[in-house]
């Protein structure tokens, strides 16, 4: 990989950056000094080669004021999505309505076509969206639902889609079934057996988180798909954290509908995610808001939100560069070597929890941390108060703890302050 390939893979023209430090790193020595390096050395060893992840972490802006562990929430844009979706912002304020009713249609359409390839499916049955909550209130509010129905759910789903379905037992008369997920597997049976002992005569349709935000846990997401498709059993998957943090193709699970947020770990603009819905189903789901425009087997009628922010949506196609330029696998590596090594350092600690499987199959670079005698918001508080660590409290019925959260950007020097916090605490 030579430097100029690496840049325009990426979508890094220097031409016309304002970034003069990110132009100043491009042409460091250390740059070049990996370039040279990567000639003998394996594809396996780059998740831990220091130098080519510091060229990385110098692609983003972050604060120098604490140390950010809490990446799940959304993760920064690298600084040539930042600049993409400034600079068409300031060219769509230029052209306004020419833009929006001349150009927009087209530009989206092209974006829908990039963002399906991405993602391994049918740009037929993609709908771009603001986020995963508002992906899957679409399929639960507009479902066909008819009294008595059961829905499985996951004791760890997240707390919107429990409550956008608990909302339809006192709309629509439907019943709700709690599959209780270990924290720690024994094996992918085990977990398979908690959606699917639980099906009955009355079942429609299993939720499925495929990574726990609570802990990171990654579920078996295609297995319990399939089990279910045998069963005769939809499935909803909740992929808003494993969508380019994981190695894996979104449609290729099979899943009827799935969602994710693409400001999670694609590192796109706040304010973007998608739908995805099989083309059998689409005609029977309800948009959120009501829509006359496309027939009612099209996926567009998902997207009728009154006027949107197209600088955001066309960011995708950049922020896509960039996750390219890396790659997927090389991408999931290193954010599991991350996890892993302030993990290792820790889980042996007197009074530690880790609440987090430790196999690279089960996880990705979320991991949970409990310390004995500590609430999780005393914990997530102690390590910003002492140590300029920012975290997450994390205080659910059955996962009790911090959420620890790294990124791309993150430096193993940060890892090992975290490290020590731990060991002064415990």
């Amino acid at each position: 990989m030579h430097r100029k390939s690496f840049i325009t893979k990426a979508g890094l023209i220097l031409s016309g950056l304002p970034f003069t430090s990110f132009a100043d790193t491009i042409n460091s020595p250390n740059f070049l000094n990996y370039e040279k390096a990567l000639k003998n050395t394996s594809v396996a060893n780059t998740p831990t080669d220091e130098g080519y992840w510091k060229i990385v972490r110098d692609m983003f802006t972050y604060s120098k004021d604490f140390i950010n562990l809490e990446n799940g929430y959304f993760s920064p844009q690298p600084m040539s999505t930042l600049q993409y979706n400034q600079t068409k912002e300031h060219a769509i304020n230029t052209r306004t309505s020419w833009f929006m009713r001349r150009e927009q249609s087209e530009a989206l359409e092209q974006t829908r076509k990039n963002l399906a390839e991405f993602l391994g499916g049918n740009l037929e049955e993609l709908a771009i969206t603001r986020n995963t909550t508002e992906s899957l209130n679409t399929v639960i509010s507009g479902y066909p639902w008819q009294k008595g129905d059961e829905v499985i759910v996951g004791n760890q789903d997240y707390g919107s889609m429990l409550t956008a379905f608990r909302q339809q037992e006192k709309r629509a008369g439907i019943a709700l079934k709690i599959a209780q997920i270990p924290l720690h597997p024994k094996s992918d049976e085990e977990l398979i057996q908690a959606y699917i002992s639980l099906i009955t005569p009355r079942t429609k349709v299993i939720h499925l988180t495929h990574m726990i935000n609570l802990s990171g846990q990654l579920l078996p997401a295609k297995k319990i798909i399939e089990a279910a498709h045998s069963r005769g059993i939809e499935v909803m998957v909740d992929a808003a954290h494993s969508v380019a943090h994981i190695d894996f193709k979104p449609f290729d699970l099979g899943a009827d509908y799935l969602a994710a947020s693409l400001h999670k770990w694609l590192c796109c603009p706040l304010g973007l995610g998608f739908l995805m819905v099989q083309k059998k189903h689409i005609s029977k789901i309800w948009p959120l808001m009501a829509d006359e425009d496309f027939a009612i087997d099209n996926i567009r009628k998902f997207e009728h939100q009154g006027t949107r922010p197209p600088q955001t949506i066309l960011s995708i196609n950049e922020a896509i560069k960039f996750h390219n330029a890396i790659g997927s696998t090389l991408k999931q590596d290193r954010l599991r070597y991350l996890k892993s090594y302030w993990v290792q350092k820790v889980k042996n600690l007197p009074h530690v929890t880790i609440n987090t499987p430790e196999e690279d199959a089960r996880s990705g670079a979320i991991a949970n941390i409990s310390i004995r005698g500590m609430s999780p918001q005393a914990l997530a508080d102690k390590l910003l108060a002492d140590h300029k660590i920012f975290s997450v409290a994390i205080d659910h019925p059955n996962i009790k703890g911090v959420r620890i959260t790294p990124h791309l950007y993150t430096a193993l020097s940060e890892l090992d302050k975290l490290v020590e916090a731990i060991k002064t605490m415990a």
